[in-house]
């Protein structure tokens, strides 16, 4: 289920591809091609009711460029977990239970 947040300018869809021969929980990595740089990005396991820490800390993650997510829990017993990208026009966008185990990397556009 995604849920898209947008105060002023709406972003496109957020893409999810899953190419099961590629997918992999320990080198799965969020794109941003939004043509806006992601300010902050939180990933929590979905069963949890609140937002983990920012993984990008002092870092951002400019237009076209991606990153690595590193989970704590490398099995695959937990593959469900929920994005929030803080995007520097304002836009929020939210990707609830996205299948990291399944999915190779999920792209902001």
């Amino acid at each position: 289920m995604m849920r898209l947040f947008t105060p002023a300018v709406a972003l496109s869809l957020v893409t999810l591809f899953a190419p099961s021969a590629l997918a992999s929980k320990s080198s799965f990595r969020v794109y941003n091609s939004s043509g806006y740089t992601l300010q902050r990005l939180y990933v929590s396991g979905s069963h949890l009711s609140d937002w983990n820490n920012d993984i990008l800390g002092s870092s951002v993650l400019r237009h076209g460029r991606n990153t690595r997510v590193i989970f704590g829990d490398q099995s695959s017993q937990r593959c469900l977990y929920d994005f929030r990208a803080v995007f520097s026009n304002g836009s929020v966008a939210q990707d609830m239970e996205v299948d990291v185990c399944n999915s190779g990397w999920l792209e902001y556009r």
